[in-house]
Parts: C-alpha cells; sequence; structure tokens
C-alpha cells in the first residue's frame, strides 16, 4: 500500500467518523432521551442548572431538567423536568436546588409531601427552594469575621486606658 493510499483511506475514515458523530449528536436533546411526565418548577435563582441537569429522590436518579425559560413576571426562572411514569409525587413535594458540594454540581432534589393527591402532568411544584451561591455564602462569612475581629478590637483595653484591678474576694466586696 502506497502512502498515497493510506492517506485517503484515513481521509475516508475521518470523514465517515465526523458525519456519524454529526448524526448521532442531531438525535434530539435532552427531551428526547428521558421517559417519563413533565412536571414544572419556578424559582429566583438556578444558578448551576442546566438541560441534563439529574432530577434526584432519595438519591435515586428518577429524571432530568429538559428545559429552562425566563419568567419576565418577577424576572424568575422556570425548570421543566422529566419525572419517571413508575415516580408519584404529591403535591407538596418540594423542589431543591442542591450542591454537590463545594466544586460539584448542581441538581434537583425531591422531597415528597405527605398530601394523598399526586402531581398531574404539567403541573408546577407550589414549594422550592432556590440554589445557594458558595460565593455569596462564603463572602457572608468573611464578613461577618471581620466585623467581629473589628468589634473585639474595639472592646479591647488600650493602652490609654486604666485597666481595672480585681480584688481577690471577688464581688463580695462591691
Amino acid at each position: 500500500m502506497t502512502l498515497e493510499t493510506r492517506n485517503i483511506l484515513v481521509g475516508i475514515l475521518v470523514v465517515v467518523l465526523g458525519v456519524s458523530l454529526l448524526v448521532y449528536s442531531s438525535r434530539g436533546g435532552v427531551e428526547a432521551s428521558v421517559e417519563g411526565y413533565e412536571l414544572r418548577a419556578i424559582y429566583q435563582g438556578i444558578d448551576g442548572v442546566a438541560a441534563g441537569t439529574d432530577v434526584l429522590l432519595a438519591g435515586i436518579k428518577i429524571g432530568k431538567v429538559t428545559n429552562l425559560d425566563y419568567v419576565a413576571d418577577g424576572h424568575r426562572a422556570e425548570i421543566s423536568m422529566r419525572i419517571r411514569n413508575d415516580i408519584l409525587l404529591p403535591t407538596d413535594s418540594v423542589a431543591m436546588i442542591i450542591s454537590s458540594g463545594m466544586l460539584g454540581g448542581k441538581y434537583i432534589k425531591l422531597e415528597p409531601g405527605g398530601e394523598l393527591e399526586n402531581f398531574e402532568p404539567g403541573a408546577y411544584f407550589e414549594y422550592v427552594q432556590d440554589a445557594v451561591i458558595f460565593e455569596e455564602l462564603l463572602e457572608k462569612i468573611v464578613l461577618d469575621a471581620e466585623g467581629r475581629r473589628l468589634r473585639a478590637k474595639e472592646n479591647s483595653p488600650s493602652i490609654d486606658k486604666p485597666e481595672k484591678k480585681s480584688s481577690p474576694f471577688g464581688s463580695l466586696l462591691k
């Protein structure tokens, strides 16, 4: 086999692989790959959530986020998620956006409620918990520590103030 023939065969292989990858990736989005019924939730902030984000119940994956939309009324975000058909959730269930740790991704954690009536397809969660942004939380902790340090510095005895001497008898002589 000559060098030219080998280069032609490698070129054909690259083109075939490229076309098959293009066909595979255009088969459909997250909606096409998840079976089940759709539920929705409206949040104030969904930082870190995207289409394809896992939905967990009791630590078990039961669905995926399929779509994110902007709700102009109140400047909020709507999440659509597809839940497995065999999972029935009470109407007072909670949909929380949880982080997998400081550097981990986000996921939707569902906490089932106690109602006897279950969600119908297309229903909205009434109870939600927005994403916690670790940078904001860390900033609050740092500012609180700085404030405590400044207050402690202001309350500490300085060189100009005479120190109060304590009596060996404690508060008996007051």
